[in-house]
């Protein structure tokens, strides 16, 4: 029997149908219910409830140039909160820094040296002098090569040739900048959604198979009928928020019992255990 989701929006009542749980949306990977967080029901009701089904553009999208958004995406990434990035990309902005695309990198490290607020309270940007390098780098590159716009996966392909760029921070750029939906950001929450709908393996990861993590994803969000940009979006908000409750979750689905091992998980904030 199918499921009916009831909702209201803007003080409208909504009455969505999705099919009956066991139905597959994918080979290996049913709808399940929608009221059980991380099915691919749940998504889709998720999506609509938000009325993501109404935007014309990606909450995420790009608010500056190309420019701003390869330095945004550069100062983000693995062990830099969202927070720390964007603090840190304000300070960058009001220096100059981007206006004139410095390929000094002692003048990026002077910059990133120095403490931001975050949340009232001062912090320390994480490898300054590594992310020094490659922020100089990039604007060396840029400055001295045309961008290519056609769509998200060619100038995407065009920002690997940026040292310390790879295809999450490249697909971020591109993502945002392009409002495109041919790429994806296979950032740890998107990934751990990924695992817990079933279109994800635990065991896969990301560095070895991008692409093929990337097409499964792109895949998922067709089967939907939903904006990979914007259902990115939303898993990424969520995911944050569920934290903790999302790696023991995905504990509990790997048969993961040993409190040393659901700690490791915790801790090295991975999806995946073996």
């Amino acid at each position: 029997m199918a499921q009916m989701v009831h909702y209201w929006i803007d003080g409208t009542e909504s009455k969505r149908e999705l099919p009956e749980p066991e139905t597959e949306l994918l080979p290996g990977v049913r709808w399940g219910q929608y009221w059980e967080a991380f099915t691919p029901a749940y998504w889709l009701a998720q999506y609509w409830m938000h009325g993501l089904d109404r935007v014309e553009r990606s909450p995420h999208h790009a608010k500056g140039d190309v420019v701003q958004e390869l330095v945004f995406c550069m100062l983000g990434g693995f062990g830099i909160s969202a927070e720390l990035a964007t603090a840190m990309f304000s300070a960058c902005n009001s220096a100059g820094l981007i206006s004139r695309r410095e390929t000094s990198v002692d003048i990026w490290q002077e910059q990133l040296r120095q403490p931001v607020l975050v949340n009232e309270r001062m912090q320390h940007y994480r490898y300054p002098n590594q992310k020094s390098r490659f922020l100089a780098e990039s604007m060396r590159y840029i400055s001295e090569r045309p961008l290519s716009f056609q769509d998200g996966r060619c100038l995407r392909n065009e920002l690997l040739h940026i040292k310390g760029v790879g295809y999450k921070t490249a697909g971020w750029v591109a993502r945002n900048y392009l409002d495109t939906d041919d790429v994806a950001i296979l950032d740890i929450h998107l990934v751990r959604a990924g695992i817990l709908c079933g279109i994800f393996n635990p065991h896969q990861k990301v560095d070895r198979e991008y692409l093929v993590m990337e097409d499964r994803y792109l895949q998922f969000c067709q089967a939907l009928g939903v904006r990979a940009a914007v259902m990115d979006c939303l898993m990424w908000d969520q995911m944050r928020d569920y934290g903790k409750i999302a790696l023991d979750t995905i504990s509990d689905r790997l048969g993961v019992t040993s409190t040393r091992e659901r700690k490791i998980i915790r801790e090295r904030q991975l999806p995946l255990l073996l």
